[in-house]
């Protein structure tokens, strides 16, 4: 009996251990499919189309175009007699999408996805800003100052805070190299010199790499800092210039340094339009901003609406802002972010094209945020980030009907309390 049992237990210790079962397959993301149908597609950068549709496929625009076969499934929305464009792009922007102050210096810590001001903007047809923050002017105000904050992208995504944040930081603050003291302009300096000289060591590095002549175990140089990355082409730079002094001081800066930058709040632009254009340097305008002009100066100054057209005919790329740069819930209209498609209309006053004054509140805005390949047109592989609109977008009777946001409907007229009892005749 003994032999028996020995033999039995032996038995069982040979034999294979029972398998785990399988772990659950992961379920696979259903794909959904949203068409807007019928609606003359404005796509900024490859013309318009007359009743054509946007296919979009899981938050991308997939197809543009006449006759495109609607998967099973799709969601269909008729915008026949409709325009449909990109969501617009504000390229400098206060306290949209945020509430209260954070301890962090980080946006991504202050968003609120359910904020009155998000609402607003999505009625508005914005569908993404860029912010600064801790800037010395906390949330709400206060121009740009180097260091200590940050600056962001950030879409209006109401009620989903995880896609919010588009990118952070989305500039190199450098507008102290004006309003700082002689000391901060020479730290300033001191950081871009030390930066050019890792970037001369970077492409060292890469040129030899490409000969095939690195040391064994040679490392490139390691470094996250902020100049470094300018200096390199991978980040671009704000600078708050005014008037023509600020302006031409900043445009030293950029011929000194060769980086990309956004001269901000720029009302003499047009006094000094060419040598901007030989910068490549991008300006952020308002047309209804008024200076008036300097009578102790034996040059032109001051603003005019004219501003715009001169920045295009010399070459300027230049994003559109309103005369606020927040949304109001106080009651003062007319000023803030929910007008802005009519400031770009003040820019046609003065003599701009409509395609150009179009692109200062799309694609040319995304591009000096460094988002441009994500934001600012219709094309495939692009965020959905759309609105339809009843009209002309400069016409300042013009409401939004609909607007998307990846793909997902954020704001529809006829069911939100926001203007759905404004009705076009």
């Amino acid at each position: 009996m003994a032999t028996l049992a020995l033999a039995l237990a032996l038995t069982a210790l040979l034999q294979e251990p029972p398998k785990p079962p399988d772990p659950p397959k992961p379920e696979e993301k259903k794909v959904e499919w949203v068409a807007l149908v019928g609606g003359d597609v404005t796509t900024v950068t490859r013309g318009v189309l007359k009743k054509a549709t946007v296919l979009v496929k899981s938050g991308k625009v997939h197809k543009v175009g006449h006759d495109l076969e609607l998967p099973e499934g799709t969601t269909k929305y008729d915008c026949a007699g409709k325009r449909v464009l990109p969501g617009f792009v504000v390229a400098n922007a206060r306290g949209v999408g945020l509430s209260g102050f954070s301890q962090s210096a980080k946006i991504a810590d202050a968003l609120d996805p359910y904020a009155e001001t998000v609402k607003l903007a999505l009625a508005s047809g914005i569908t993404s800003c860029y912010l600064e923050y801790g800037f010395g002017g906390g949330l709400f105000g206060g121009r740009a100052e180097s260091g200590g904050g940050t600056s962001a992208v950030v879409k209006m995504t109401y009620g989903d805070l995880d896609s919010m944040l588009v990118v952070e930081p989305a500039a190199v603050q450098l507008s102290t190299w004006l309003t700082g003291s002689a000391s901060q302009r020479q730290q300033m300096r001191e950081q871009l010199d030390k930066a050019r000289e890792v970037v001369q060591k970077i492409r060292d590095f890469e040129r030899r790499r490409a000969d095939g002549k690195l040391q064994p175990n040679e490392q490139p140089p390691q470094t996250t800092d902020q100049f470094v990355r300018l200096l390199r082409g991978d980040a671009i730079a704000r600078i708050s210039a005014s008037n023509a002094d600020q302006i031409g001081a900043a445009l030293k800066l950029v011929d000194e340094y060769r980086f990309k930058c956004v001269l901000v709040d720029v009302d003499e632009g047009w006094t000094m339009a060419d040598a901007i254009g030989r910068a490549n340097a991008y300006c952020i305008i308002t047309p209804r901003s008024k200076k008036y002009a300097d009578k102790n100066v034996n040059r032109p100054s001051g603003s005019t609406i004219e501003q715009a057209a001169i920045l295009r005919k010399a070459g300027v790329k230049f994003a559109i802002t309103a005369l606020s740069p927040g949304i109001s819930t106080g009651g003062i209209a007319g000023r803030d972010l929910m007008n802005l498609p009519l400031e770009a209309a003040f820019g046609i006053r003065g003599g701009l094209d409509e395609q150009t004054a179009l692109a200062s509140i799309t694609i040319t805005a995304a591009e000096m945020c460094g988002v441009d390949h994500r934001l600012g047109s219709i094309e495939p592989g692009k965020d959905a980030d759309l609105i339809v609109l009843d009209g002309d977008p400069f016409d300042y009777r013009t409401f939004v009907d609909l607007t998307f946001v990846d793909g997902r409907l954020m704001y529809e007229k006829e069911k939100s309390p926001y203007f759905n009892h404004i009705k076009r005749k």
